[in-house]
C-alpha cells in the first residue's frame, strides 16, 4: 500500500467517525436558517518522518476530544513497507509527552513488527487563526478558532534502530466547527 493510499484511508475513516457523533448543540452560522451542529473541539495533529540505516519511519498522530484518536504509522526498508493505520485508544499526547508502541504490518510478506514512538512536545511560538469554509454532501461547514504551533522532540524505535523523526506539521487546537444537521433533511 503506497503511503497516499495510506494515508487517505486514515483521513477516510476519521471523516466516517465524524460523520457518525450526534450533535452536540444546535445553532446557525449565518443568516440562512439552516440547523446546524456546533462542535467545540480540541487537540493535536503532529506529522513526522525521519531515516536511520536505510529504514523509514513516517508517523501521523491526531486526537481530537470529540471525534476520537487516529494514528498511522508506515515503515519502509529496501525490501518491504510495513503500515498500521485508524482509530487508536486515546491518549496519544498527555502532558507534553508522547509515548505509544504500535503493531505495523507487511501486506506482500505478511510480517509484523513493532513501533515505539515516544519523545516531547511544547508549544512554540504565536497562534494562528484558523477559518475555514468548505463544502460537505449535507452542505456548507464553518470551522473557526487557533491552532498552537508545537515543538516536538520525537523519536520512533523499530527494527533495532532509534529513528529521528522531523515534525513537519506540528500544533494543538481548539476550534468551533458548524455543519449542516443532516437528521433535518
Amino acid at each position: 500500500m503506497t503511503k497516499r493510499r495510506f494515508v487517505a484511508a486514515v483521513l477516510g475513516a476519521a471523516a466516517a467517525t465524524v460523520a457518525a457523533l450526534p450533535a452536540v448543540a444546535t445553532a446557525s452560522p449565518h443568516d440562512s436558517g439552516t440547523a446546524v451542529t456546533v462542535t467545540r473541539e480540541k487537540g493535536h495533529v503532529l506529522a513526522c518522518t525521519g531515516t536511520a540505516a536505510g529504514v523509514e519511519v513516517t508517523v501521523d498522530l491526531y486526537d481530537n476530544d470529540v471525534f476520537g484518536t487516529h494514528a498511522a504509522v508506515s515503515v519502509r526498508t529496501a525490501d518491504d513497507e510495513y503500515v498500521r493505520g485508524g482509530e487508536t485508544e486515546a491518549g496519544l499526547f498527555h502532558k507534553g509527552r508522547i509515548e505509544r508502541e504500535f503493531v505495523v504490518d507487511s501486506e506482500s510478506s505478511g510480517s509484523a513488527h513493532t513501533v515505539v514512538v515516544s519523545g516531547a512536545y511544547a508549544r512554540s511560538g504565536l497562534p494562528k487563526r484558523v477559518h475555514e469554509v468548505y463544502d460537505e454532501p449535507f452542505g456548507q461547514v464553518v470551522t473557526k478558532g487557533w491552532n498552537y504551533p508545537l515543538k516536538a522532540d520525537v523519536t520512533a524505535r523499530t527494527m533495532g534502530r532509534q529513528v529521528k523523526l522531523t515534525c513537519g506539521d506540528a500544533f494543538a487546537y481548539k476550534l468551533t466547527t458548524w455543519r449542516p444537521d443532516d437528521t433535518a433533511q
